[in-house]
C-alpha cells in the first residue's frame, strides 16, 4: 500500500525545520505523488554536486526516448492542473536560497506575477528572504535584480527577455530559473519568446539549472525532443476525477483511477429537459449540484458568454445569496460589472473574466473559498495560474477563441484534449471531483464520445510531434532583427536557410512559414533597411550583429516599423513642447499601438462580417479628437496636421483603422485625465474596466519604449522635461491616474485603483509619509475597510529584524539560516496575554465548548465532531473515518456536511471572540483542514482540556 512521504522527512535533505513548518502549515503534512517523485528521483532538493551526499541527478524512468536529455541538470515537469507541480518549483527555489543562491521565477502575466510575489512574501519574508518583482508596470525591483540584491525574483517573460538582452550579466549569479506555464510554448503570442529565453540560458548560461512546469500540452512529443531537460510526466491527480457526459439526466462517467468501469449518477429526471435544449441541461445540472452544496465552475468561450450565462442562471436558480460578498461589494467602485455582479450574487452566482477589476476578482475568489459563491462562469483564464478549486467543472464550449473573440478579425480553434484536461484539473475537492459535458442532443453526445470520451479513457494517447508554425510574411523585418540579435549568421547563410524553406526559429522548436517567392530580394531589402537605420552591422568576416538600438528594439519586443515611426517623430520634436494628447495619438498610430486589441460593439462586428462600412457614426471620435486639438491650440503640430487635418480634407469617410485609432486615443485621454468616473467611461465607450486596464497596460509599455528610444537619441540631455513627461505618462496609463496620484500608485497596493487614489488625494493623502500618519479609522472613512487594512499593513510593515542590509553579501544571504535560531522568539512572546488553556471540552455538557474562557454554543453533531478531533489531537482524521464514526447518511452528502459543520463551529467561535482577520487565521489554523485528506485539531497538549 502506497504511503505518502511526510514533509518532515525532508529534514534528511537538509531543509531546516522552520521551512518545513511553513510548508506543513500552508500545504499539507504530506507530499503529493508528483512532488515525492521529483524529490526522490529527480533531485529537485539538490543544490550542488555535494549536497548532503545525495546523488546529483537521476535518469527519468518514464522517458525511454533515444533522444531524451538524461544527462541534463534541467527538469521539465508535465502534470495536470492542480496536481501540485508548482510546489516542486517552490521547494527547489527555497533550497537554493538557504544555500546562498539566487533564483528567478518566471510567469507570463503581470497578474500571475503579483500573485506569486505576494505568495512568496507572505510565506518567506519574515524569515529574511528578499523577494522582488519585475513586470511591465512594476519596475521597483529592477535595480535590485541588476545589483543582485535579492534572493527570489519573480519576473514576467517579457521583462526577463529584456534583461537577457540589455543586461545579460545579471544571470551570472543566478543558479536556478523556474519557468511556470511552459505549455504556452505552443501559443503564437508566447511561443517564440519562450524559445528565445530557453535558448539564451541553454547557450550562454549553461551553469544555470532550469525547472519548467507545464500543464498538459498538444504536440507534447515535439516539446520533449526539443527541451534540454529530463522529463517528469505524471498523470496522477490528488483526488479521483469523474469525467463523463450528462444525457437524459444521467451522468455516465469513468474515473481517473479505474478507467475500465463506467458508472452512473442520476442528476435529474429525463422529462425535466427538452431535447436539443442546452439551457435546460445547464440549468438542471447546476440546480442538482447547488442542492448538493457543491461549488461549480462553468467554462465558456468568451467574456460576453460568461456574463450572459451568469445572469441567466441567477434569474433561474433558487439558491441562497452571497450576503457577505454583497455587503462588501457595496463599498466598491461603481462599474458596469459591479452592477451585474450585484444581481448575480443575490443567487450565489458570479462570473470571472478579464472584464473585472482586481478588487472584483479578489471578492469572488474570497467568497468562493468562504463557500458563499457556489457557481462561477469563467473563460479559460481560470485554467491558468489562478489557484482556485471546485467540486465540479462543466465544459460548456466546443471552441476556443484567439484572445477574447470580441473584435474582428477573430478565429476559433476546436477544443483540444489538452485544453479539456487543463480546464478539468480545476475540479476536485475532498474525495473526488467531476468533469461534466452536457450532451443536450444526440449529435453532441456523439461528438463528445468520439472526440473526447475516447481520449479520456486513455491518458497516454498518441501525442503528436509536429513543430508549430508561424507566418512571418507580414513582419519579416522584425523577425530578421530578432534572429540577428539571438543568432550569429552570415548574410548568405541567412538567405540559404530561407531559400530552402526549412528555416526554424533559433533552437528549432518553432518553424517559420513564409512565401518563398522573391525571398532573396525581400531579405536583401529588409537587411538594407536594418543597416540603413543602424539596427544591425556586419563584421569583417561577414557575420551580422545587432547595434545597441537593434538590441533595444528586440528587448522591448516592439516592431521595427514602430521604432522607425517613433524615431521619425522624435526628430521633428526636438524643440520640445509635446503634449499628452500628442503622445497618446502617436502611440495609437504606431504599428504596435494599432495591434493592441480593443473589443468592438456588436453593430461594428456585424458590419465588418458583412463588408458594410457605414462610416457616419465613426466620425464621432474624430470630431471629439478635433475638438481637443483646437481646444489645446495644437492644430499646428505636424502629427495632428498630417494624420488628422490634412488627411480629413482628402477623405470623405473615416476608415475602420482610423476609427479604432481615434477611439483609443480619446479613451485613454479620458482615462488618465480623471475627470470622468470609470463607469461613465465604460458607458461612453462600450467597454468594461478590465478591457480599458489592459489597453492602458499595453500603451504604458509602448510609452516606456518611446522613452527608451528618446533617451538613446539624446533627449535626456537636450529636452529632459519632455522625456520625463513620457515616463510619467507610462506610469499613469495602467491605472488611469492624474499626475498627483502617481506617488500612491507606486506603493503597488492590491486594489488601490484610480478611484480610491483620487479619493485619498482629495482627502489630503498624496504620498507614503501622509499615509503613515493616518489612522486606520480615518482611512476607513475614505476607502473600504479591507483596502484600509492593506494600506496600513503595507505602510507599517517593519523591516526584517534578523539582519540589516549591508555590503557583506555573504552575511545578508544567511538571513534564512539565522532566522531558524530566531523563530522561537515569536512563540515565546511574553506580551501575549491569551489564556494558557485555549479549548475546554466536557463530554457531560454536549451543548457547548469553552474557547479562551468564553462559552460557545454548538449542536450535538458539532460537539461530536469536536470531541472526536480532541481525542485525536494533532492527528489528521480522514473524511472516511469521520463518516464511519459520526455519520450514517448517504455518502455523497456527508462530505459536504463535515465541512459545513466545521465552518459553523468556526463562525460560532469568531462571533464570540471577535470576527477579525487575526482571529480568523488563528481559528482556521486550530480547526485545520488538511487539503484533500481530512481535519485536524491543531492544539498543543497544554492548550486543551478534556473532561
Amino acid at each position: 500500500m502506497y504511503k505518502a512521504m511526510k514533509i518532515k522527512n525532508l529534514k534528511n535533505y537538509g531543509i531546516p525545520s522552520y521551512i518545513l513548518n511553513i510548508w506543513e502549515k500552508h500545504y499539507s503534512p504530506y507530499l503529493l505523488p508528483v512532488q515525492e517523485e521529483a524529490v526522490r528521483k529527480y533531485g529537485v532538493l539538490d543544490w550542488g554536486e555535494e549536497s548532503a551526499g545525495l546523488p546529483r541527478r537521476f535518469a527519468p524512468r518514464n522517458d525511454k526516448r533515444e533522444d531524451a536529455h538524461n544527462d541534463s541538470d534541467n527538469l521539465l515537469v508535465i502534470a495536470p492542473t492542480s496536481s501540485g507541480k508548482t510546489f516542486i518549483g517552490e521547494m527547489a527555489a527555497i533550497v537554493q536560497v538557504i544555500h546562498l543562491q539566487k533564483i528567478i521565477y518566471l510567469v507570463p502575466l503581470g497578474a500571475l506575477a503579483d500573485e506569486k510575489y505576494r505568495h512568496f512574501k507572505n510565506l518567506y519574508s519574515h524569515c529574511g528572504t528578499e523577494i522582488v518583482i519585475s513586470t511591465r508596470d512594476r519596475n521597483e525591483g529592477d535595480h535590485h535584480i541588476i545589483s543582485g540584491d535579492y534572493d527570489v525574483a519573480v519576473m514576467v517573460y517579457e521583462k526577463f527577455n529584456y534583461f537577457c538582452l540589455k543586461c545579460p550579466q545579471f544571470l551570472d549569479i543566478v543558479s536556478l530559473v523556474i519557468i511556470d506555464e511552459m505549455q504556452l510554448i505552443n501559443d503564437s503570442k508566447w511561443g517564440l519568446l519562450l524559445e528565445s529565453m530557453v535558448n539564451h540560458i541553454d547557450k550562454k548560461n549553461k551553469n544555470i539549472k532550469i525547472i519548467a512546469l507545464s500543464a498538459f500540452i498538444e504536440e507534447q512529443e515535439a516539446l520533449l525532443r526539443w527541451f534540454p531537460a529530463q522529463t517528469l510526466i505524471s498523470y496522477q491527480r490528488p483526488v479521483e476525477l469523474r469525467k463523463g457526459i450528462v444525457r437524459d439526466g444521467i451522468f455516465e462517467y469513468i474515473t481517473s483511477r479505474k478507467k475500465e468501469n463506467c458508472k452512473k449518477e442520476v442528476f435529474f429526471k429525463a422529462e425535466a429537459v427538452r431535447e436539443n435544449c442546452f439551457e435546460d441541461y445547464l440549468l438542471e445540472t447546476v440546480r442538482y449540484l447547488v442542492k448538493q452544496e457543491e461549488s461549480t465552475l462553468i467554462f465558456f468561450a468568451t467574456c460576453a458568454e460568461t456574463q450572459k450565462w451568469a445572469r441567466w442562471l441567477a434569474s433561474q436558480l433558487e439558491s441562497p445569496g452571497a450576503s457577505c460578498a454583497l455587503e462588501e461589494l457595496k463599498e466598491m467602485e461603481e462599474t458596469l460589472s459591479h452592477d451585474e455582479l450585484r444581481g448575480t450574487l443575490e443567487k450565489g452566482v458570479a462570473y470571472y473574466n478579464q472584464n473585472l477589476s482586481w478588487e472584483e476578482r479578489n471578492l469572488i475568489e474570497t467568497y468562493l473559498k468562504e463557500g458563499e459563491i457556489k457557481v462561477i462562469c469563467a473563460t479559460n483564464i481560470m485554467a491558468m495560474g489562478i489557484n482556485l478549486n471546485f467540486k465540479n467543472v462543466i465544459i460548456a464550449l466546443d471552441k476556443i477563441y484567439n484572445h477574447e473573440g470580441n473584435y474582428p478579425p477573430n478565429y476559433r480553434n476546436s477544443l483540444t484534449f489538452a485544453a479539456i484536461e487543463n480546464m478539468g484539473g480545476r475540479a476536485g475537492i475532498l474525495e473526488f471531483g467531476r468533469v461534466i459535458f452536457l450532451a443536450h442532443s444526440l449529435l453532441f453526445q456523439t461528438i463528445y464520445q468520439n472526440l473526447y470520451f475516447k481520449f479520456l479513457n486513455d491518458d497516454h494517447y498518441n501525442h503528436k510531434a509536429n513543430k508549430p508554425l508561424i507566418n512571418v510574411d507580414n513582419d519579416l523585418l522584425t523577425y530578421l532583427l530578432r534572429l540577428v540579435v539571438n543568432v550569429k549568421l552570415k548574410q548568405e547563410e541567412l538567405k540559404s536557410h530561407f531559400k530552402n524553406g526549412e528555416f526554424v526559429y533559433l533552437s528549432g522548436y518553432w518553424q517559420l512559414a513564409f512565401n518563398r517567392e522573391n525571398i532573396d530580394k525581400k531579405i536583401e531589402n529588409c537587411l538594407n533597411i536594418l543597416r540603413g537605420n543602424r539596427l544591425i552591422g556586419m563584421n569583417r568576416n561577414g557575420v551580422l550583429s545587432p547595434t545597441d538600438s537593434g538590441i533595444l528594439v528586440a528587448a522591448k519586443r516592439i516592431k521595427v516599423e514602430t521604432f522607425l515611426f517613433f524615431k521619425s517623430w522624435l526628430r521633428y520634436c526636438e524643440n520640445g513642447d509635446i503634449s499628452i494628447l500628442e503622445i497618446l495619438f502617436l502611440l495609437a498610430l504606431s504599428p504596435d499601438g494599432k495591434a493592441l486589441p480593443i473589443p468592438f460593439s456588436q453593430a461594428i462586428k456585424d458590419d465588418y462580417k458583412k463588408g458594410i462600412e457605414p462610416y457616419g457614426y465613426r466620425n464621432n471620435y474624430w470630431n471629439k479628437l478635433l475638438h481637443l486639438i483646437f481646444e489645446q491650440d495644437a492644430e499646428d503640430k505636424k502629427l495632428f496636421r498630417d494624420k488628422i487635418l490634412m488627411k480629413k480634407e482628402k477623405e470623405e469617410a473615416t476608415s475602420l483603422e482610423d476609427y479604432i485609432t481615434f477611439k483609443k486615443t480619446h479613451l485613454l485621454y479620458d482615462w488618465i485625465m480623471g475627470k470622468k468616473s470609470v463607469k461613465a467611461i465604460e458607458q461612453e465607450y462600450g467597454l468594461y474596466r478590465g478591457c480599458i486596464y489592459r489597453l492602458g497596460e499595453g500603451f504604458s509599455w509602448l510609452a516606456d519604449s518611446l522613452a527608451a528610444i528618446a533617451e538613446s537619441v539624446g533627449w535626456e540631455k537636450k529636452i529632459n522635461n519632455d522625456l520625463n513627461k513620457i515616463r510619467m505618462l507610462s506610469n499613469r496609463l495602467v491605472e488611469g491616474l492624474q499626475e498627483e496620484g502617481s506617488n500612491l500608485a507606486l506603493l503597488y497596493i492590491p486594489g488601490l485603483s484610480r478611484y480610491y487614489i483620487r479619493r485619498l488625494v482629495e482627502g489630503g493623502y498624496r504620498d507614503e509619509e501622509s499615509l503613515k500618519k493616518a489612522s486606520e479609522e480615518n482611512l476607513v472613512k475614505i476607502v473600504p475597510k479591507r483596502l484600509a487594512e492593506r494600506i496600513k499593513k503595507r505602510i507599517s510593515s517593519p523591516a526584517v529584524l534578523f539582519l540589516s542590509s549591508n555590503n557583506n553579501q555573504k552575511t545578508k544571504k544567511c538571513n534564512l539560516q539565522i532566522a531558524a535560531h530566531c523563530s522561537d522568539l515569536h512563540t515565546l512572546n511574553t506580551n501575549d496575554q491569551r489564556p494558557t488553556t485555549i479549548m475546554q471540552i466536557d463530554k457531560f455538557l454536549p451543548g457547548r465548548i469553552i474557547f479562551e474562557e468564553k462559552e460557545i454554543e454548538v449542536t450535538a453533531k458539532e460537539f461530536s465532531l469536536i470531541y472526536l478531533l480532541s481525542q485525536n489531537r494533532g492527528k489528521t482524521i480522514t473524511y472516511s473515518d469521520l463518516l464511519d464514526t459520526l455519520w450514517t447518511e448517504n455518502e455523497y452528502s456527508t462530505y459536504v456536511q463535515i465541512t459545513s459543520h466545521l465552518y459553523k463551529i468556526r463562525r460560532a467561535i469568531l462571533k464570540t471572540i471577535g470576527n477579525n482577520k487575526k482571529n480568523k487565521e488563528r481559528v482556521k489554523d486550530i480547526l485545520k483542514v488538511i487539503s484533500r485528506r481530512g481535519i485536524m485539531l491543531n492544539l498543543e497538549e497544554d492548550k486543551l482540556k478534556i473532561r
